[in-house]
């Protein structure tokens, strides 16, 4: 029987590309998108291409109580739920001491309080006996796309990066709480990678100069996909509580980063 797994922010970028990885290795896969049921619909394609099922529904997650209600029926559609990835996000552009309140819970709503909820639901499905109950017989993945300012702080970002510290402390205490019961949880953390989010298309990853970052390039969806395909696989199982990042050694060259920040953004 086929593996079954859940993607939030899957109709385009890290989402898509990593619904199309898990469809190769031999999930059957249910989609998220907030707005473009168009992109949606065009993720869904390539997925059913592999030979596998693919369910659609949408989600904004600026109503994290809306998370409960998909994910159910996401579950239902797919037959059981063994692989839960949060990918949706929002980025919020803000610096102090222009940050206001109504931002703040927007992105926080589906950042932050969104993921943990679908998380939360996941979780009851992954484990019917609820946190009291005997280890799964399969093993249950969750994967959070965090960011690389889970780790490293964009003073233009200071919103964003709020949200994705946050993550990193929930991968932490999910962790702790489910691997023992045959649930492993980790986040993986792209750096900037060629994405809607960033402006940019797959197709721009190799065209562009990143002197912050060794690689000297943006990364392409493909390849933090690659990796969250291994976190969800078998051979994953002595990986939990950790944060991958996916980002050209930009975490390594921080000191580079942080002039990098005071030259384009600073004088902003």
């Amino acid at each position: 029987m086929r593996r079954k797994a859940i993607i939030t922010g899957g109709s385009t970028g890290i989402g898509r590309a990593t619904a199309i990885a898990l469809a190769r290795s031999g999930h059957d896969v249910a989609i998220t998108y907030a707005s473009s049921e168009t992109k949606a619909a065009e993720t869904a394609e390539l997925v059913r291409a592999e030979g596998v099922s693919c369910v659609v529904k949408q989600l904004d997650l600026s109503d994290p109580d809306a998370a409960k209600h998909c994910v159910d029926e996401m579950v239902d559609e797919l037959g059981g739920l063994d692989v839960a990835i949060s990918n949706a996000g929002l980025m919020v552009k803000k610096k102090m001491p222009n940050i206001d309140l109504e931002s703040t819970h927007k992105i926080f709503n589906v950042n932050t309080f969104g993921a943990m909820m679908v998380l939360q639901r996941a979780v009851h499905h992954m484990l019917p006996g609820g946190m009291d109950g005997k280890p799964r017989e399969t093993p249950g993945r969750i994967i959070v796309v965090t960011s690389v300012h889970e780790e490293i702080a964009s003073p233009v970002d200071t919103l964003y990066t709020m949200t994705k510290h946050a993550l990193g402390g929930l991968v932490k205490c999910l962790a702790l709480d489910l691997s023992p019961l045959n649930i492993t949880v980790n986040a993986v953390a792209p750096g900037e990678i060629a994405t809607p989010m960033n402006d940019m298309d797959p197709g721009d990853f190799d065209d562009t100069d990143r002197p912050a970052m060794p690689v000297r390039r943006t990364g392409h969806p493909d390849e933090v996909a690659a990796v969250i395909d291994f976190l969800a696989g078998d051979k994953a199982g002595f990986v939990t509580g950790v944060r991958w990042p996916v980002d050209g050694g930009f975490e390594v060259a921080t000191p580079l980063a942080a002039s990098a920040y005071r030259e384009a953004y600073l004088k902003q």
